[in-house]
């Protein structure tokens, strides 16, 4: 491969990477939704919801981040 096809493959990949960035819906957690209460969540109930709202595809990283925390602590 040339130079040129390198160059036009990488313009290509970031210009595709844009595209898909710009239409990715951004999760934004409701008043009433589960995860903004996570701090009073056992660790049991907080695996289930992490499961949960990943099968969704809408996982809070708050609420992944939580669940790290506490298995690192335990």
């Amino acid at each position: 491969m040339n130079l040129k096809t390198v160059a036009s493959i990488i313009t290509l990949s970031v210009i595709t990477t844009m595209t898909y960035a710009s239409n990715v819906e951004t999760f934004t957690p409701s008043a009433s939704d589960e995860s903004l209460n996570y701090h009073s969540m056992t660790t049991e109930e907080i695996q289930i919801e992490v499961e949960k709202y990943s099968i969704s595809g809408d996982l809070p990283f708050e609420l992944g981040l939580e669940l790290i925390k506490r298995w690192t602590t335990n």
